[in-house]
């Protein structure tokens, strides 16, 4: 048997030198090929709203989230919400075989209305069953605004403007669902409860005599959906107006002969002709000025 000389051991050691080497560099370069960190999200990038982020990495078997506002994760695809608005640094970092990978993205994240509204009954003159829906709410950023609403009685209405008629077509109560939508997805909503009933508006005084031409007509306001008519007659019962509608009466101050009733106390009598039963004969007076 051959014995190796000095020579042979000293290439064999070197060529085993090598070999070590080579599957060192080849472990090392598989890990940091298949250590490669990364992510993607889902939702709308609001305070408050959850987002799902999603492992895009390959050769992960463990996850350390940043979400950059001081909260952390080890699942890997967690669902989170950031509770403030501002721009927050996520960061995901994953480990292959002792070599770490991480990959890293800025998210905005934006502030959302706090929505508010009123039905206001005084800015309409169409009728009892009108309301104004005129929205309130708080914008951070108001830029492309949408409104929507739903009036509780199977109808809804969207638009891109702060105001919104709508008349129901009966009394009774509602409940108004309201929702406000900014130009980063990030919305708010509200409901409140309206009451719709029958009413007879009616004015005690107008002044057709005067020239400013202000307050000069005596106008009636009922529902906006039953038939109603009015009757006026003068102190010594003589019938001085007559006339039925639906939306709204109005009396200019003058006799079916075309000419003014004289400045006093006239005495009126209103009657529903059909529709809602809820609705009571209605008597009064009216000065004339």
């Amino acid at each position: 048997m051959d014995v190796p000389s000095d020579l042979d051991i000293k290439n064999y050691n070197k060529q085993m030198k090598h070999f070590f080497l080579t599957c060192f560099l080849v472990f090392a370069w598989v890990g940091w090929v298949s250590a490669q960190a990364s992510f993607s999200y889902q939702g709308k990038l609001c305070a408050g709203n959850d987002i799902q982020f999603s492992d895009l990495s390959t050769g992960a078997n463990n996850w350390q989230w940043d979400f950059g506002d001081g909260q952390t994760s080890l699942f890997q695809n967690p669902l989170y919400q950031f509770t403030d608005s501002g721009t927050f640094t996520v960061v995901l970092t994953i480990n292959v075989g002792g070599t770490e990978s991480s990959f890293t993205r800025q998210l905005k994240i934006s502030k959302p209305p706090q929505v508010h509204f009123t039905a206001d009954t005084a800015a309409l003159f169409f009728s009892s069953y009108s309301r104004l829906f005129i929205d309130e709410s708080e914008f951070f950023d108001a830029s492309g605004t949408h409104y929507f609403w739903d009036f509780g009685d199977g109808n809804t209405a969207s638009s891109d403007t702060l105001l919104y008629a709508y008349k129901y077509a009966q009394s009774g109560t509602y409940t108004v669902w309201h929702k406000v939508e900014d130009s980063h997805g990030c919305s708010d909503s509200t409901s409140r409860v309206v009451t719709v009933s029958d009413l007879f508006w009616v004015p005690n005084v107008f002044t057709p005599h005067e020239p400013d031409e202000i307050n000069d007509q005596f106008i009636v306001i009922s529902n906006g959906i039953t038939l109603f008519s009015i009757d006026i007659y003068s102190r010594w019962g003589n019938r001085v107006f007559s006339r039925s509608g639906r939306q709204q009466i109005v009396w200019d101050g003058r006799m079916p002969g075309g000419e003014l009733v004289k400045p006093g106390t006239y005495f009126y009598v209103i009657t529903a002709q059909e529709g809602s039963a809820t609705y009571e004969p209605q008597t009064g007076f009216v000065t004339v000025f």
